[in-house]
């Protein structure tokens, strides 16, 4: 007797199905974790940007507990930080002056990148700024607030608001 053999030629419809159904579920996957990645990457910005600020301060401060002209009892303390002269707040550089340009203040220490100062929402002792091309730039900024207790309580506060982003 002779043996008939079949010699399959192609995907069965079930087996095109299945496989349809996997790469579905894969590209559902990818999409999401894509559709994702500029809210994550403007989060970072803001987070990147906290540590920036928080730094400078910091280091600007050391800077001025050194610095003669810097003393609070100076009716404008201030001292003198890569060719700027930089104010001085309760011994942290001050938020916003209120001029074009921010100058002697945090604005001139640090490079802002791609977020601006909201000079409404900014005075001496507070900077608000907040990241371009945000969904909701009210509610994707920074706040750098120095509080004005007694010298034994003065501090300062960076906070974030990402919900926005």
């Amino acid at each position: 007797m002779k043996k008939i053999s079949r010699i399959q030629s192609g995907f069965t419809l079930i087996e095109m199905i299945v496989v349809m159904l996997i790469l579905s579920a894969l590209a559902v996957t990818a999409y999401a974790r894509i559709s994702q990645i500029d809210t994550q990457a403007r989060l970072a910005a803001l987070q990147s940007f906290k540590a920036t600020v928080l730094s400078v301060a910091t280091m600007a401060k050391g800077v001025c507990m050194s610095d003669p002209q810097c003393d609070g009892n100076q009716t404008t303390p201030s001292a003198v930080i890569e060719g700027n002269t930089i104010y001085f707040s309760h011994g942290y550089p001050v938020g916003w002056l209120g001029n074009e340009d921010g100058a002697g203040s945090l604005s001139q220490l640090v490079d802002a990148g791609k977020f601006s100062v909201q000079a409404a929402l900014s005075d001496t002792n507070r900077a608000t700024y907040t990241l371009q091309g945000a969904r909701d730039s009210n509610h994707c900024k920074l706040e750098y607030i120095i509080s004005t207790g007694s010298a034994n309580t003065a501090g300062l506060s960076v906070s974030i608001d990402s919900t926005g982003c």
